[in-house]
């Protein structure tokens, strides 16, 4: 089994959203100079320039399609199980209005198959639109190389009564109950 680094599942989030086009550097290559309307090269350039077109599509259409409720999303680690592998991902979602509660999805994608990408969980951490104050921002601990399908994340929160942030962490493995709670340290 090869361990995955951040960078490298980084990179397999990004070659996924490529989702198996051509890549823009593949098809400028084949893209002619100088080619004649009706010519082969000239018609490998107009289909380049079509699949580059759809892929820019298809990636504005997947943007777009983000409901506003969603205010962040993020890649925050690895994990691996056996021969399975993929990345952690983040999804805070916040309704409109003053009252508004966030809501907070961990997801695991499996980035195992060859077809990039696939949703592998999504569990939604309840405790943190419960919380009397606002999520500012959240980081992940460094992977835990005795637990490579675990995941830790830290959260700095603004009580709605203070101006002190306050650190909260999360410990989670899938199908075992998670912990979420004030940070120990």
């Amino acid at each position: 089994m090869s361990k995955l680094s951040f960078r490298s599942c980084a990179g397999l989030v990004a070659a996924s959203l490529m989702l198996a086009a051509p890549s823009l550097a593949e098809d400028a290559a084949k893209t002619p100079a100088a080619g004649t309307a009706g010519t082969p090269d000239a018609a490998a350039g107009q289909t380049a320039a079509t699949t580059a077109a759809a892929s820019s599509d298809e990636f504005s259409a997947a943007a777009e399609g983000l409901s506003p409720l969603v205010q962040d999303v993020q890649v925050v680690g690895p994990w691996s199980d056996g021969d399975e592998h993929g990345v952690w991902r983040t999804v805070m979602v916040q309704p409109a209005g003053e009252d508004a509660k966030t809501h907070f999805f961990l997801q695991q994608l499996d980035a195992s198959g060859h077809n990039g990408l696939a949703l592998r969980s999504t569990t939604e951490i309840p405790e943190i639109a419960k919380m009397e104050g606002q999520v500012v921002g959240y980081r992940p601990d460094d992977p835990n190389e005795a637990e490579p399908n675990s995941i830790t994340l830290f959260f700095e929160v603004v009580p709605n009564d203070g101006e002190v942030s306050e650190t909260y962490e999360l410990h989670f493995t899938p199908g075992q109950p998670y912990s979420f709670g004030p940070a120990s340290n």
